[in-house]
């Protein structure tokens, strides 16, 4: 009989698509957003489990970054950068003639559907997409730990670092305004040169932190811990210190209270307590 004649069962074609998919990497490892939209689109996969997919790609491609740092050479991450797209884009295509088998097999059955639906978007965000800004979604620090990580490179314009721990990063000269960063830990974080306008920061540790020629233009640093941080030279509008602790900081506040900002009830660089 020939090859074209048999019918394969489905852990075989999974296992087909996988090796397709990286012989495939060998001559083509980009595919735009859109193709991988597309892809996600025929295989009948609704589009934000693809958002959800890239999102969780780029979580998992900074924890691999990290892991590359501290061991240095590591040759499963480049090899896992080099399939990843391809791989995400053939399982997608994968996902739909899946689907139509479960189809064809169960009339009208919705929920072996959705079964097919969920064993693809799984699979997608275990690979790795170079593009920090994948379909142009915010920034999320939720469930990782990013000390020390250089991330000058990612778009933390409207991101959600609720409580991140972002100690010793360097985000220096990144956009950030519009995120939500309360109760971070920013300890000796180098945010110099960085757009916080209206950034939230209320409760967070910048302890240490490097502050200088930052953009502080309606920013909420209301109950932030700022001991021995650096502010010089930042611009201050608007800006709320109420109960910040400024102790050892340097900050010019006569130049803060000129422009508006709120230091009701912070502690001063001196130990003083502000009216």
């Amino acid at each position: 009989m020939k090859l074209s004649d048999n019918r394969l069962p489905e852990e075989y074609a999974q296992e087909v698509f996988t090796l397709a998919a990286r012989l495939y990497a060998e001559q083509t490892q980009s595919y735009s957003v859109d193709e991988l939209i597309d892809a996600g689109t025929e295989a009948k996969i609704p589009p934000e489990f693809m958002e959800q997919a890239f999102h969780e790609i780029q979580l998992q491609r900074i924890e691999n970054e990290r892991k590359m740092q501290k061991n240095k050479g590591s040759k499963p991450f480049l090899i896992g950068v080099a399939i990843a797209i391809p791989i995400l884009a053939v399982l997608a295509i994968a996902g739909s003639l899946l689907s139509k088998n479960a189809t064809s097999n169960v009339a009208n059955n919705q929920t072996a559907s959705t079964a097919d639906v969920e064993t693809v978007a799984p699979g997608a965000s275990e690979t790795q997409i170079a593009n920090s800004n994948v379909a142009g979604n915010p920034f999320k620090c939720e469930g990782l730990n990013l000390e020390g990580e250089n991330l000058r490179d990612e778009n933390f314009r409207n991101a959600d670092c609720h409580n991140g721990e972002l100690a010793n990063v360097d985000l220096s000269g990144v956009n950030m305004e519009n995120a939500n960063l309360s109760g971070a830990d920013l300890r000796d974080a180098n945010l110099s040169g960085a757009n916080l306008r209206n950034v939230n920061l209320t409760e967070a540790d910048l302890t240490g932190a490097n502050l200088s020629g930052t953009i502080l233009e309606n920013a909420n640093l209301s109950k932030t811990n700022l001991q021995e941080a650096n502010l010089s030279n930042a611009k201050f509008k608007d800006t709320n210190l109420a109960q910040a602790d400024l102790e050892g900081a340097k900050i010019d506040i006569l130049g803060a209270k000129k422009n508006q900002s709120n230091l009701s009830n912070a502690i001063l660089p001196d130990g003083t307590n502000h009216p």
